[in-house]
């Protein structure tokens, strides 16, 4: 088998106008942009000019963003920054682990957290009303297992007093008519690593949950150039994906078909219809997740496995025990845009050869 490609991981490279981008951005963004001086001065429009590319890209108000340089204080920022003692903290069971965190600290300050309930398709199927005063975190769509949520009708129905969201697994999905706070990372539009965009909408309500003495809604510390490189890449991303989105969704398509034919005992997680086309989580009955990565890998294949929550990739999913599948023989596919059929073919017969082999 002669491999073309075999990155089938969550990273991506930079896409290559932001790369392009970078060196040039590191000369020129390299001064504070808040400073007096004509450095400072150019850097301020470039920061600017960002930022309104970037709202323009995901159809919001520039006033409404916030660059954070540690994407994962995302979840922290969004949903603390709305929460109080006295209201319920909503989230569902297959929300990353910073999620279940802030909820740990919302009950250890008297809060108290409800965990919602999901379906073995990843639908939220816990949709009555909380009664009391909620801050809602919501999925756009799980970045384990791409399953999207039908977020206007859990709204509607649970119907909370505020709303975060998280969108930081696919950039493309377009936000409901009613949220307060959401949170976007970089990385899925194939932006560079350490830029994440937090949107506030409703600035009356959400307050810094960080410690601070200033009026500002972040520590603002995130870089410059990474930022500039950031909305190159959403633009250029968004305009791909436009023709890419449906391809990539067939091929998506494909691969749950041809393993589903060799007979191997796969289980999927969600169908394809109900999920980004670029995220593929499966289970191999009888298998050992971590043992498949590495056969995978020696023969040229990367893939991911595990809970894509935590620090440990390999540790045991709650997503897919939420969903009430196994996690042992667990394997994470994304498909990155420029990925051909004949590519996905051959990453079919690895799949379809290890698993062979590992019973």
């Amino acid at each position: 088998m002669v491999r073309v490609t075999g990155n089938f991981t969550s990273q991506s490279p930079l896409h290559p106008a932001a790369r392009a981008l970078l060196i040039e951005a590191f000369g020129q963004g390299w001064a504070d942009p808040s400073k007096i001086g004509d450095d400072s001065a150019r850097t301020a429009i470039l920061r600017n000019e960002a930022i309104e590319s970037i709202a323009q890209n995901l159809s919001l108000s520039p006033s409404e963003i916030e660059v954070i340089g540690e994407p994962r204080l995302g979840q922290h920022l969004a949903i603390s920054g709305l929460l109080k003692t006295d209201l319920v903290l909503a989230h569902s069971s297959v929300d990353r682990r910073s999620v279940f965190a802030v909820g740990v600290a919302h009950e250890n300050s008297g809060g108290k957290t409800q965990i919602l309930s999901v379906a073995s398709n990843g639908m939220i199927s816990d949709l009555d009303q909380i009664g009391e005063q909620s801050v809602l975190a919501l999925q756009g769509a799980n970045i384990e297992t791409g399953i999207t949520q039908d977020v206007e009708s859990v709204i509607a129905a649970i119907n909370p007093t505020y709303i975060a969201l998280d969108y930081s697994a696919a950039p493309n999905i377009p936000l409901p008519n009613r949220w307060d706070s959401a949170i976007f990372d970089a990385t899925s539009w194939q932006g560079p690593a350490g830029i994440g965009i937090l949107a506030i909408r409703n600035s009356i309500a959400w307050k810094n949950p960080l410690p601070n003495l200033g009026i500002r809604r972040t520590p603002e510390s995130s870089s410059l150039p990474l930022l500039l490189a950031s909305a190159v890449a959403l633009e250029e991303w968004l305009k791909e994906e436009a023709s890419e989105g449906k391809r990539i969704a067939e091929l998506n398509q494909l691969i749950r078909q041809e393993l589903s034919d060799v007979n191997l005992d796969i289980t999927f997680a969600g169908i394809s219809s109900d999920s980004v086309g670029q995220t593929i989580a499966l289970v191999a009955e009888g298998c050992v997740g971590e043992d498949l990565v590495r056969q995978l890998n020696e023969i040229k294949f990367v893939l991911d496995s595990g809970s894509a929550c935590t620090a440990a990739q390999m540790q045991p999913s709650h997503v897919l025990a939420a969903l009430g599948m196994k996690s042992e023989g667990n394997l994470r596919i994304t498909l990155h845009h420029g990925v051909t059929e004949i590519e996905v073919r051959e990453l079919i017969a690895a799949i379809t050869s290890v698993v062979q082999k590992s019973r």
